[in-house]
């Protein structure tokens, strides 16, 4: 694929970019720098590899590639567990700042979508873009039956440009592993697996028609919560029309102030509906910054653009319940033991270590008052710590973390004094219910329990097949012994032990027997007592042959 002369000017496109902006190490480590000019290489400047400011000269390098490469950047900064803190910060700041696409090639793909010119279709075309971004604009519409729309566009050669650039990410993923430990050690071929998939689904407005389809039909009947309706039938790979609804956005306070909206009601309104998504429904909107989240004239919440969604299985959710938990408890044993069921270590690790390291987290974040900690942030920091010990982290749990640093600061703009933990811990019951209560275990519970059932209903099968086995001379049982015989002396005085104690207890258990015997046969009206003393001496008898002969030998 690399030697393809398309490939080869991105890559010599991609190696004087990176030189540019002073990454002229990496350029040798990823192996980019053959196909840059030697002349260019000796001009390149050279900074030192990790100065203060390699994470912002990424980001610029990010920029300059294109569309492709800002998306990739921006879904980058979701792998908290993989990327240093400083780069997924510089990372989550990486804006599009694009052009707009001409309005007549916005047209020609609606053409060719469609199969027709847009009048044919729409009654009206906003010629001018509500919003522009690194895949796609938008414009407002008005179907012929008086519905307004907004037609969402996917960008001239996008796609075409992305796969393109998969092929050399790819590529470069591999080299990397082979000649970086650090790149190894993180799987960079899984990585950037992981960044190409989620890329494809967002440059396929089909599947943010799916997404936006399924949080209406889960969410559209909860109160306080709007979902747009997609217009399937002029829904295709590279145009999107959805319900077009106002809204006023989320962080905007003069404007919902203006309206009278209940700014604190809102943000507990809006966390609300995040923790059902997540912890109730498992399938959660992964991006709910104030862009995507308005408000409607009647205070409901309006969530738009679904191309970006977490999925949450109910064993998932489950664990993730533990780490919340742990975390609103103040519990670092608890939240360590979290961290270890969600993620896969790749080498053995010190668990009392994994335990102080986030204990000295908690103690940082707790010393603080409710309504300085940072919910996102902590997750976030632990998840650092979890990348340190190399349990790998699956996705969703970042995507998690990620959706807490937003709605952080989403609830702070609306109310200063808010405290996403302390409204979590309110919440500790109800999490706390849904993990013992088997309704909300899922199907899981009801298959493992099937499969339970038929391991204990064919026991008896197979202890009678390991019984004929047996008999039958199959079954070879191979002993190997270290220090056995310091073993069986230790365990012959053990037992001489409680020989002579039983003997001495059976002595003063007789004594008192006979001294009160008169008294045992009276209450009883039976000779009891004469039969306790007889039970009495027989297990003296019997303690005392133990004592002298010891344990039996094997």
């Amino acid at each position: 694929m690399m030697r393809r002369p398309t490939s080869w000017a991105r890559l010599r496109q991609m190696a004087e970019v990176v030189a540019q902006h002073g990454l002229i190490m990496a350029v040798d480590e990823i192996g980019l720098a053959r196909y840059l000019p030697w002349r260019q290489r000796l001009k390149a400047k050279r900074w030192p590899p990790m100065d203060a400011g390699w994470p912002e000269r990424v980001c610029s390098v990010l920029a300059h590639l294109g569309p492709t490469y800002v998306k990739l950047g921006q879904l980058a900064s979701l792998r908290s567990d993989v990327l240093p803190g400083e780069l997924v910060r510089a990372l989550e700041n990486l804006q599009d700042n694009v052009p707009a696409v001409d309005f007549k090639d916005i047209t020609a793909i609606i053409e060719r979508a469609w199969g027709g010119p847009p009048d044919r279709f729409v009654s009206w075309l906003d010629p001018v873009p509500l919003a522009t971004a690194s895949i796609g604009q938008v414009h407002r519409a008005k179907l012929f039956d008086g519905r307004w729309v907004v037609v969402k566009v996917r960008r001239p050669q996008v796609w075409e440009q992305a796969q393109a650039d998969f092929r050399i990410l790819r590529g470069l993923a591999a080299r990397a592993e082979e000649r970086v430990e650090w790149a190894r050690q993180y799987g960079m071929k899984d990585l950037v697996e992981e960044l190409v998939a989620t890329m494809r689904d967002e440059l396929d407005f089909v599947v943010e028609a799916q997404n936006t389809e399924a949080a209406r039909r889960l969410f559209g009947q909860e109160n306080g919560l709007r979902i747009p309706e997609v217009i399937w039938p002029l829904t295709r790979s590279e145009v999107l029309v959805l319900e077009s609804i106002r809204g006023i956005k989320i962080n905007d306070r003069p404007q919902l102030e203006a309206q009278g909206q209940d700014l604190k009601a809102l943000s507990r309104q809006y966390i609300r509906a995040l923790y059902q998504q997540i912890f109730l429904r498992g399938f959660f909107h992964a991006d709910p910054h104030p862009g995507n989240v308005h408000v409607d004239s009647e205070g409901r919440l309006v969530f738009l653009d679904w191309g970006m969604v977490g999925h949450f299985t109910p064993e998932m959710r489950r664990r993730s319940v533990a780490l919340v938990l742990g975390l609103a408890r103040g519990d670092s044993a608890q939240v360590a033991d979290a961290l270890i069921n969600l993620g896969s270590e790749r080498t053995r690790f010190d668990r009392g270590a994994l335990v102080r390291d986030i204990d000295r987290l908690r103690r940082r974040y707790y010393e603080t008052t409710l309504q300085e900690f940072r919910l996102g942030q902590a997750l976030s920091d632990i998840f650092q710590v979890a990348r340190r010990y190399a349990l790998r982290i699956p996705p969703e749990y970042l995507v998690l973390a990620k959706v807490a640093v937003i709605a952080d600061g989403v609830v702070r703009e609306l109310d200063p004094a808010f405290s996403l933990l302390e409204m979590g811990q309110s919440w500790v019951g109800e999490l706390f219910w849904q993990q013992v209560n088997p309704a909300h275990w899922g199907p899981e519970w009801w298959k493992s329990s099937v499969e339970w059932a038929d391991s204990v209903w064919s026991l008896p099968i197979e202890f009678e097949r390991m019984l004929a086995k047996i008999q039958a001379g199959d079954i070879h049982i191979v002993l190997e012994h270290k220090n056995l015989d310091r073993m069986m002396s230790h365990w012959e005085v053990l037992v001489n032990r409680l020989a002579l104690s039983m003997l001495l207890a059976a002595v003063v258990l007789g004594l008192a027997l006979v001294a009160h015997r008169a008294q045992l046969n009276q209450m009883a009206g039976l000779p009891l007592g004469d039969y306790a003393v007889l039970l009495t001496v027989i297990l003296a008898v019997w303690a005392l042959v133990r004592a002298v002969r010891g344990p039996k030998k094997f």
